[in-house]
């Protein structure tokens, strides 16, 4: 299933999406693709992301989640120790709140102030679970406002990817109507003019096999027509359609190439296909 497809069920974003991936609370096929990953998922991957989402919503810990997913037998014990740090956290809430309410925010100076006015709360409250034992290799490697510049370029870099390979395959398939309209007309097949037609669409669409299709026609065109360079009729030739011939296979090969081997090409083909 298409990511796209994926957010419209669920109703959550691409970046969620991918967090609840990168954490092991589901694992979709995946498959690489030009050194890129790509990622299939299942009605079973929907509905984990919406048992998941729904859980998020509630306060379930990651960890919780994953723990309950992994070992079934043990969520009446997650959900008991939820259901105590949860009363715990409540009262604690409720206390600072009430403890707030008695003060005059407007004279605070500084968070200093603020803490000292609220020390009589905070002195039996513990740290935060990720302030205690933090995960130094994934926080504090990089700044929150790193790791979101890295993937905006990463998203900027597929962008790129894919509007290159959009004017490629465009190109492409624009080039080969026109070149089967002209012939269209000098040889009066019309027939052969509505299949390029539907081909150049097929392979803009996204269809696998029909980029294939288009390599083994042009390699079929490169050696017809050395095959003519290199026989007895190329002295009836004009200077102007020798020059055409030689267009025509320098630009069959350039076009096979860009279709098998360009990767803004397959990340475009690729979306086209699966969104």
């Amino acid at each position: 299933m298409k990511m796209k497809e994926v957010c419209k069920r669920t109703g959550l974003t691409e970046r969620t999406v991918r967090f609840y991936v990168e954490e092991n609370l589901l694992s979709p096929k995946s498959s690489l693709i030009n050194g890129r990953e790509y990622r299939d998922y299942s009605e079973q991957d929907v509905a984990e992301l919406i048992t998941i989402a729904d859980l998020r919503k509630m306060f379930f810990s990651i960890d919780e989640i994953k723990e309950m997913k992994e070992a079934p037998t043990r969520i009446a014990e997650v959900v008991s120790m939820y259901k105590i740090k949860l009363a715990a956290d409540a009262q604690a809430k409720a206390s600072i709140v009430q403890t707030l309410d008695n003060i005059d925010i407007a004279l605070l100076s500084d968070v200093n102030a603020l803490a000292v006015r609220l020390k009589s709360m905070s002195a039996n409250l513990p740290l935060p679970k990720r302030d205690i034992d933090p995960d130094f290799g994934r926080f504090d490697s990089e700044s929150k406002e790193e790791r979101e510049h890295q993937y905006n370029l990463y998203l900027a870099k597929q962008k790129r990817q894919y509007r290159l390979g959009q004017i490629i395959v465009s190109s492409i398939s624009i080039i080969n109507v026109i070149s089967a309209l002209i012939s269209a007309f000098v040889n009066f097949s019309f027939f052969s003019l509505l299949i390029q037609v539907i081909v150049s669409i097929a392979l803009f669409a996204g269809v696998t096999w029909i980029r294939y299709l288009f390599v083994v026609g042009a390699v079929l065109s490169i050696i017809l027509n050395l095959m003519l360079l290199t026989s007895e009729y190329v002295s009836m030739m004009t200077q102007g359609l020798m020059i055409v011939t030689v267009f025509q296979m320098i630009y069959a090969a350039l076009a096979s190439f860009l279709l098998l081997k360009s990767n803004s090409v397959s990340e475009f083909l690729y979306s086209q296909k699966n969104g």
